[in-house]
């Protein structure tokens, strides 16, 4: 039988980590635990765990955040030669074993995929974790196209097999996680949801989740991509003011306005936003083909909705410009992400919802 392994990232937890690290082995359940830089009055905690556990605990002596703890984990789990699967979990008691040893079943029947502990939200969860959750989960579909119902999910099992891919992701605090579930949505890596209990204590005040901190580094992908769309936007339509008060003419001032705006765009979105680093000519070229077979499309679009909007319904045509490129903006986020600037084309993501 395979060796199961629990990997529990810990910043200033409490006594009740050693109760749960005790109640985890009973089940034939070896346990990772990484100290992540929680300080000097923390200490003598983590020593009693490892007096009276089998736990092998992994010390860092400053805060380096929950992805690098978890990274730190998973590079000593890598080392380890026997076959085996492991699952994340939060220290604060949050997780209930009964689910973690289901996940752990799911994982070694599946060892190509990510299995990830759904919780389902209600009335009674905390609105900050409700809000969180909706947002992320709508920002990673609008990121992938892959509907995943919980994104901030800490409770996750997989085979040794993906480890090298876990450690090959960037990120080193709470937006490693996201970043997860980005790069194996890209790499055409399976992930399957199976639904867990949702337990928050104390209302979930004890979570060391800097809402903007971290949500900040969650999003930065989409913040940077706005960003960018906000200065093109700025630019396309200076010129197109300028060109409409001078010729009147709504497709003539629109084509120069897009012509301008699109390539401060591509630009922009090639080396700051998706950081495309191909170099080559043909690579480069390939995407400028794909670039501007978007953008005309768009400015196709762009026009008749344009034109639409100020014959049809009468309204101002520097309103109805705005309108019409608010309208646009997602569909060229989600067309720039998945096949202009992809790393690699993914006929099918593989999300598997049970």
């Amino acid at each position: 039988m395979k060796r199961r392994f629990a990997l529990i990232p810990a910043y200033k937890p409490n006594e009740n980590l050693i109760y749960f690290v005790q109640s985890i082995e009973k089940r034939g359940i070896e346990v990772v635990v990484v100290n992540d830089g929680s300080g000097e009055e923390y200490l003598p905690l983590f020593s009693q765990l490892e007096k009276n556990s089998r736990a092998k605990v992994i010390h860092f002596y400053i805060n380096q955040g929950k992805g690098a703890a978890l990274k730190q984990g998973l590079s000593y789990l890598n080392e380890i030669e026997d076959d085996f699967v492991v699952i994340t979990l939060d220290a604060d008691g949050q997780h209930s074993l009964k689910d973690a040893l289901y996940l752990l079943d799911k994982s070694m029947e599946n060892e190509d995929s990510l299995i990830l502990g759904s919780r389902e939200q209600s009335k009674d969860s905390p609105i900050r974790s409700r809000i969180g959750n909706y947002i992320t989960k709508k920002v990673f579909y609008l990121s992938t196209g892959v509907n995943i119902e919980d994104t901030q999910t800490g409770m996750r099992a997989f085979h040794k097999s993906l480890i090298p891919e876990l450690l090959k992701i960037k990120g080193e605090r709470y937006e490693y996680e996201m970043n997860m579930l980005l790069e194996f949505a890209k790499k055409d890596i399976k992930m399957r949801e199976y639904t867990i209990e949702t337990i928050y204590i104390n209302d979930n005040e004890e979570s060391h989740f800097d809402t903007i901190k971290d949500s900040v580094r969650i999003y930065s992908q989409i913040i940077k991509f706005c960003t960018s769309s906000i200065l093109s936007f700025i630019i396309d339509f200076l010129v197109y003011t300028i060109c409409f008060l001078f010729s009147g003419s709504i497709v003539l001032s629109n084509a120069i306005a897009r012509i301008i705006s699109l390539h401060f765009n591509f630009y922009i979105n090639k080396k700051f936003v998706f950081k495309n680093k191909k170099n080559d000519e043909k690579g480069i070229t390939k995407e400028y083909i794909s670039y501007l077979g978007l953008a005309l499309f768009i400015f196709i679009m762009n026009t008749l909705i344009l034109r639409g909007i100020v014959e049809t319904l009468q309204i101002n045509a520097y309103i109805a410009k705005i309108l019409t490129e608010v309208i646009l903006f997602t569909l060229s986020y989600l067309v720039q992400k998945n096949l202009v600037f992809s790393k690699k084309t993914v006929e099918e993501k593989g999300y598997i919802a049970s």
